[in-house]
């Protein structure tokens, strides 16, 4: 076995090839090697080895070659259009893609699914060690939620209807034995559903599809019936980031609106945690036990572990709640109300040192109204950031026109000029091909143009967030020849 000890060039013939270093011998065992002095004017060797060049010859006197290279160790190709394009039956790939697939690659390196990474001084793998991807199912727990099971009898259903590219028809029910889904797109019969699994598309009975699944809690909240202005999902995730909620924390949340924080709280903590909602309006407060217990109910109807007990809601001002929660310390404050700043004072003796309370407001009036409060009244919380969550949806599809039909891909603007074969190429031939072949519906891969461009309509301002912490303020400096008061 040869073992290079320091980096040379390889003589391949037309031209000089790459270099290597230590750790490449075990890829020249079996063959011969030949060593050549350097041309006048190469770069110099390194410190320490005679200038020369390595060239392999085959013991047997055949035909010199250098031994292949290992493909890259992951054994994938690093463009995603050819990742992609692997997917995809050879017939329907375009011709630009086929191209870019074969030139200069070698296909059997490429092969997705092929992925295993290889040590050095490790064997490749070996037919018939293939690892089985597919979980037992022998020891499945009991508590295991069956998201793909049949829909039955009391299951919560979205109902999805889409033209084109945006959204005619979305609707929530829950799933009754004599039910009827209706819509100004057709009806659909409750017996029909049941049974069948989530993610299926029904006709209507005026032949429109409707796509049937199961909400998720993002869309819960968003379609469940409210009272006050709900929280959105994109404001409660970064609040639930600020605070920092694990399982089995106790958090206090004021303000229960119309119950979607109390949902996220719940599923955060656990089974372990306990969450405390506190509401003053009766008809908020009921609200918010009626949508906790909804989805409650639902979750249980689906899945063999039933969803944590482990929200109180508490119809009573937080202010003169001091009783209810006096022998209790949280470890996060979630706050959803108009002055904040006036529930501070009797919530901040039950915070933990260190831990978070993060405030829901409106407007930005509100916020300074929160900071005033917290400078004036002394309280021992630090304001560390304000933000306001936006986000943006993005239509990314096909461009169709409007009979239905693919539009034709423009090729990119060339210089005519500069390129003459371009005055010889018909201007047309790629919509003459098409009028030629009308029975084709699908063309191949990489050859249909998208359109991407933000949703004309998007969710504004929802809120702003802040995110207050509580500390322990440090001893007062007094002089060190002094004695120090505490």
């Amino acid at each position: 076995m040869w073992c290079v000890r320091s980096a040379y060039r390889l003589h391949l013939p037309g031209g000089r090839g790459p270099s290597f270093g230590v750790g490449w011998g075990h890829l020249f065992q079996g063959q011969s090697f030949v060593s050549t002095p350097d041309p006048p004017g190469d770069h110099a060797p390194p410190h320490g080895t005679d200038n020369m060049k390595i060239s392999t010859q085959r013991a047997d006197n055949e035909t010199p070659r250098f031994p292949v290279l290992p493909a890259r160790i992951w054994r994938r190709s690093l463009s995603p259009l050819d990742r992609v394009s692997h997917m995809v039956s050879p017939e329907f790939i375009s011709p630009e893609v086929q191209a870019l697939r074969s030139a200069g690659v070698n296909q059997e390196d490429m092969q997705i699914g092929h992925s295993a990474t290889l040590n050095p001084g490790e064997p490749p793998d070996t037919p018939g060690q293939d690892c089985d991807l597919q979980p037992s199912l022998d020891n499945e727990p009991e508590w295991l939620d069956p998201q793909g099971a049949p829909f039955k009898s009391g299951d919560l259903i979205v109902s999805e209807f889409k033209k084109r590219h945006y959204t005619e028809f979305k609707k929530m029910f829950l799933l009754k034995p004599n039910g009827k889904l209706t819509s100004n797109w057709g009806a659909i019969s409750h017996g029909d559903i049941e049974g069948k699994l989530p993610g299926q598309k029904f006709r209507t009975s005026t032949g429109f599809e409707f796509l049937l699944k199961r909400p998720t809690l993002d869309e819960y909240v968003t379609m469940m019936k409210r009272g006050p202005t709900i929280s959105y999902p994109k404001d409660i995730a970064a609040m639930l980031m600020m605070m920092d909620i694990n399982p089995g924390d106790t958090v206090l949340e004021a303000g229960s609106g119309s119950g979607g924080m109390s949902l996220f709280l719940s599923r955060a903590v656990g089974s372990e945690g306990r969450v405390y909602s506190f509401d003053v309006r009766a008809d908020h407060h009921a609200i918010a036990k009626n949508n906790f217990q909804r989805w409650k109910n639902a979750w249980t109807n689906r899945c063999r572990k039933p969803w944590p007990d482990n929200v109180s809601f508490i119809n009573k001002d937080i202010t003169n709640a001091l009783s209810d929660i006096n022998s209790v310390t949280f470890d996060a404050v979630a706050l959803d109300m108009l002055n904040p700043q006036v529930a501070l004072p009797v919530i901040l003796q039950n915070l933990k040192q260190g831990a978070v309370c993060a405030a829901y407001l409106a407007n930005i009036t509100q916020v300074i109204d929160l900071l005033e409060g917290i400078r004036s009244c002394q309280l021992f919380l630090v304001c560390e950031k304000i933000v306001e969550v936006s986000y943006k949806d993005w239509l990314v599809a096909p461009s169709v026109r409007k009979d239905g039909s693919i539009s034709p891909r423009v090729e990119p603007e060339k210089n005519i000029e500069s390129d003459p074969e371009y005055l010889e190429q018909p201007e047309n031939e790629e919509s003459d091909s098409d009028a030629q072949n009308p029975s084709v519906k699908i063309k191949p891969f990489g050859q249909v143009p998208y359109i991407a461009r933000p949703l004309p309509w998007q969710t504004g301002h929802t809120a702003f967030l802040v995110q207050l912490r509580k500390f322990k303020p440090a001893l007062k400096y007094s002089d060190p020849e002094k004695p120090r008061s505490i």
